[in-house]
């Protein structure tokens, strides 16, 4: 009876993920790991991931997937200008934020772009829940801290993104005090405060 219980519960998970169960999910449910393995083989499961196995038909979302094995990871760079509509280029490589001394991760990904930040508060600064592409949450930096950190790691952005995400920045949000006090607390104020002036002088 046991067995036909948990082979419920897995039912459930995977439904109410819409496609998906983790190792996680499992655990969570103080389901033994076997079942796990029995239940991915008998529905013909996908391993997108380590511990992560979806059907067939699972739409792949890797901000999702990289969110849900490292929920500490906070996405910034171009992967938070892509979550902001503040870029239109198309974003190959996930970056990502983590606090010093985070290394969950033992896999080789090229795609994989961290930067450790050691200050527990510069790390929090601007962090919200965001939808991605396909309406999963994730965590990203929100549009005044991406701003701050477009501007304090200009070397590397080309001309063209650096520009155009300050532009769709004034178009799309533009909240100055907000910026200009992130901008104190990260020690880049007189940068953002030229680069905004010059900018909002030539739109």
């Amino acid at each position: 009876m046991k067995e036909i219980t948990n082979y419920h519960k897995l039912e459930k998970i995977i439904e109410s993920n819409k496609g998906y169960i983790t190792r996680e999910d499992v655990d969570k449910n103080n389901i033994p790991s076997w079942f796990l393995s029995d239940f991915v083989k008998r529905k013909g499961l996908i391993r997108i991931a380590p511990g992560f196995y979806a059907n067939k038909a699972y739409t792949v979302d890797d901000y999702y997937i990289l969110q849900k094995r490292y929920p500490k990871y906070i996405f910034s760079g171009m992967s938070a200008l892509y979550l902001l509509s503040l870029t239109d280029k198309i974003v190959t490589d996930l970056e990502v934020v983590a606090p010093h001394g985070y290394n969950p991760s033992r896999d080789k990904n090229n795609k994989l772009i961290i930067r450790r930040i050691s200050d527990p508060i510069k790390y929090s600064l601007g962090v919200v829940t965001i939808k991605t592409m396909f309406g999963n949450s994730v965590q990203t930096y929100d549009p005044e801290r991406t701003i701050c950190d477009l501007v304090k790691y200009r070397e590397d952005y080309d001309a063209e993104t650096f520009v155009k995400a300050l532009r769709f920045y004034i178009k799309k949000y533009n909240n100055q005090i907000k910026l200009m006090q992130y901008a104190k607390m990260l020690s880049v104020e007189k940068k953002v405060f030229e680069v905004m002036e010059l900018i909002s002088n030539d739109i």
